[in-house]
């Protein structure tokens, strides 16, 4: 018998009895992405930061400025881009 089945029979055991069930039974538990709201806080100071770090970097490319100009693009003016986004 797996975890759910042998819950769904204490569920019906306890609506049998009439007995209300606990609070922690009747709402669903979602588990939590961060360990503590202090981590959620660094881990999303480190993106942001990672991000205006990268945001930074692109704008101030001379090649990818003159990439943005150009009208159309070859294989390597590609290239060229992928390689300034990495």
């Amino acid at each position: 018998m797996n975890k759910s089945k042998m819950l769904n029979a204490y569920k019906s055991v306890n609506n049998l009895k009439g007995r209300p069930q606990c609070k922690e039974e009747q709402e669903p538990k979602t588990p939590k992405i961060y360990r503590s709201e202090y981590d959620e806080k660094l881990i999303k100071e480190y993106h942001f930061a990672k991000f205006q770090k990268n945001l930074n970097l692109i704008q101030n490319n001379q090649e990818v400025a003159e990439l943005l100009e150009k009208e159309e693009w070859d294989e390597e003016d590609i290239k060229t881009l992928l390689a300034s986004f990495r």
